[in-house]
């Protein structure tokens, strides 16, 4: 409903105020439903909306489930309720200008998915910020570097494609080379199957099966054909012995003897693959103290030479989404930045794949559905990029429904994220938006008769948004109540810690210094 003043309109009715409704549902009998079976006429009287108006146009079915983030913010006694099963299955984008409350909203949620009402409740957030933590009674979090009752965030990256996997181990290679090195790992990965408890079938295998390896013994073999001497026996060129042997699981090379000058022998490999550089930078990765959750997964998930492993793919998905709490939070906020996308994405596509291939079994997502909540959503859903991280999440906003697992993503510029995962989120939420792209984005998610609606986003008050779509059964604007949780959100009290004394200690900058070369924050 918007109200104005146009003399134009009619001279003799000048000074009058008019009003422009857009007509969304009716009452029949005391039950509100969406569309309108009969039009007002003209002559028709108006009348100011009653309390019993309200509570009857916002009522709910007692069958649905349902989430109450707050109050309508026209009728301060009415909750919003949110419907939970269409929240879910349906999608849903939260949107809003840094400061406008979205983890505050998200908290809120959080706490409702977290009460008793929801036992079996099972929410995988992505926690780009650290967040989320909040109160762990109720939540598991996991992190690179745990505090206490926090687990450890461990990825194994022979889970990952062979792509990523190549990009983050080498640095990436010639397309020559490349398939080399992805055959290698297929062979590898084919031998070391036969030690699962159930291996596939060879011929199913590949390289970008989630089948262990020894990422040590394909970089030792790929190391020593480049350092590899020969000499001349019987007219058949030899492999000279290795004068000190090295150590795969070290990455220390063979050392063979050096090659002669000219064509004097010992010769230099005739055919080497020129990939020195992409090897000495696998061996920088490999062995980086920030990549060990990767490269050395603790809890049995790091391969021997062969590809053994202890613990299996089945029991990180239950440590992640299996535990008895209702809420998972992964803090990625310590993953090195160039590689947070490709890990996130391995993350959620393992979870994803597992629910998906679970069919009818009980921890499916059509038995258990899960939904998933990516905050910074722009950062891992850029418009026009093509990453692992992107098409798992896409992948998810197009087909998730149909296997249980809902997404919701967060974002403080919707303009510069996937219009087609917008496009697939039954539910927006808008909160205080200023930028008009990013208010272009969102009134292009809106229907067209609420277009207008995105006129209030820059004036909205904090903590304050339009609920529009699947789970808001009629679009309303929302007065989110004040999360119990605490969460990283809120901004520092600036005023409150300047006005402390004394200053710190400056021996603290020598202990700030010493958890950022441990990567283990203070």
């Amino acid at each position: 409903m918007q109200l104005e003043r146009d003399d134009a309109k009619d001279e003799g009715l000048a000074g009058y105020r008019w009003m422009t409704v857009v007509l969304f549902g009716e009452s029949t009998g005391g039950v509100f439903e969406r569309g309108v079976g009969q039009y007002p006429t003209v002559g028709d009287e108006v009348h100011f909306v009653t309390n019993v108006d309200l509570g009857i146009i916002y009522s709910r079915s007692p069958n649905s489930g349902g989430l109450v983030v707050g109050n309508i913010a026209a009728a301060s006694g009415i909750p919003a309720t949110l419907d939970l099963d269409r929240l879910v299955s349906r999608h849903c984008a939260v949107v809003g200008s840094t400061g406008a409350g979205k983890s505050n909203l998200v908290s809120v949620m959080l706490e409702v998915l977290a009460s008793p009402g929801y036992p079996s409740a099972r929410t995988l957030v992505i926690d780009p910020h650290g967040e989320y933590g909040g109160d762990a009674t109720d939540r598991t979090i996991f992190r690179i570097s745990p505090g206490q009752g926090e687990q450890a965030l461990v990825v194994p990256y022979w889970a990952l494609p062979f792509n990523e996997l190549l990009s983050i181990t080498f640095g990436g290679m010639s397309s020559g080379n490349e398939a080399i090195v992805r055959d290698r790992v297929q062979e590898l990965k084919r031998a070391a199957a036969a030690f699962l408890e159930s291996p596939p079938p060879p011929n199913s295998i590949t390289a970008d099966s989630p089948v262990p390896f020894s990422v040590h013994q394909l970089w030792f073999e790929l190391d020593d054909f480049e350092r590899s001497t020969f000499r001349t026996e019987a007219g058949q060129r030899v492999k000279t012995q290795v004068e000190t042997a090295g150590d795969p699981t070290q990455l220390i090379s063979n050392i063979y003897p050096i090659h002669g000058p000219g064509g004097k022998e010992p010769m230099k490999n005739p055919s080497p693959r020129g990939i020195g550089k992409q090897l000495e930078f696998a061996r920088s990765r490999i062995t980086d103290a920030r990549y060990a959750f990767l490269f050395h997964p603790a809890g049995g998930y790091a391969p021997d030479l062969e590809g053994r492993v202890t613990t299996d793919i089945d029991t990180l998905v239950a440590s992640w989404v299996g535990h008895p709490k209702p809420l998972t939070i992964v803090d990625v906020s310590e993953l090195p930045s160039e590689i947070a996308g490709d890990v996130i994405g391995l993350l959620v596509r393992i979870v994803y794949d597992t629910l998906l291939w679970a069919g009818s079994l009980a921890v499916s997502g059509k038995a258990q559905p899960l939904l998933i909540v990516v905050d910074e959503a722009h950062r891992f859903l850029p418009e026009g990029e093509d990453s692992s991280c992107h098409r798992i999440l896409k992948r998810i906003a197009k087909e998730g429904r149909k296997y249980g697992v809902g997404l919701m993503v967060i974002t403080q510029r919707p303009s510069e994220i996937d219009a087609t995962v917008l496009s697939q989120c039954g539910t927006m939420i808008a909160l205080r938006t200023t930028n008009p792209g990013d208010r272009g984005r969102v009134a292009a998610a809106f229907p067209d008769d609420l277009g207008g609606l995105v006129d209030l986003l820059p004036s909205l008050r904090t903590g304050e948004g339009l609920f529009v779509g699947e789970a808001m059964f009629v679009p309303s604007r929302v007065r989110v109540r004040i999360t119990r949780t605490p969460n990283g959100g809120a901004d520092p009290k600036v005023s409150g810690r300047w006005s402390v004394e004394p200053r710190p200690d400056v021996d603290l900058y020598a202990d700030a210094l010493s958890c950022w070369r441990r990567q283990v924050r203070g």
